[in-house]
């Protein structure tokens, strides 16, 4: 019976053993270690994954190019659609309402790109992100997004802790 006893113990002990050698990638460098899993199951790119990993100042907006050339494109319809509706209107009276349409489609299209915009931005993520329990790693904000704040830590309400995310964001 006691044999028994010790080969589960040991078991038991190498369980353990491979669970915590599974999880201190996770623990010692949990960016680098998102990093790789995501890399390994996605064609998602590395500059976008660190992009919205770090939130710094450091690391450019993969997206900053190709929305700058939108917007530009937009304000250059914009001031077309302008100037064809100051010569076009007096000329041609019935197309006004064809016009006025595509003003409208426009209008939306450029309040639908700056929402887009917003949505794109790392920082928007981060300021809805849970903070790190103490001695935790603030990087890591997004993966725990999911959880709440009370779970993070749970001696602190709710409130207490998106005050002191707040504070520990003015403080980047």
């Amino acid at each position: 019976m006691s044999f028994f006893v010790l080969i589960l113990s040991w078991g038991s002990l190498g369980l353990e053993m491979a669970a915590a050698v599974g999880l201190s990638d996770f623990c010692s460098d949990p960016d680098g270690f998102i990093l790789n899993l995501t890399q390994a199951k996605t064609e998602l790119s590395p500059e976008i994954l660190q992009y919205y990993l770090t939130c710094s100042q450091d690391v450019p907006n993969p997206f900053q190019q190709r929305l700058t050339m939108s917007q530009r494109a937009l304000s250059s319809i914009h001031s077309q659609l302008h100037g064809l509706e100051r010569e076009a209107i007096p000329q041609f009276p019935a197309a006004e309402r064809n016009l006025v349409s595509v003003q409208g489609t426009l209008n939306s299209t450029e309040s639908n790109f700056h929402q887009l915009v917003a949505l794109l931005n790392c920082r928007g993520l981060h300021k809805v992100s849970a903070p790190a329990p103490p001695g935790g790693v603030p990087q890591l904000g997004p993966p725990l997004a999911g959880f709440p704040p009370a779970m993070v830590h749970p001696s602190r309400s709710p409130r207490q802790e998106s005050k002191r995310f707040v504070q520990w964001q003015s403080s980047i």
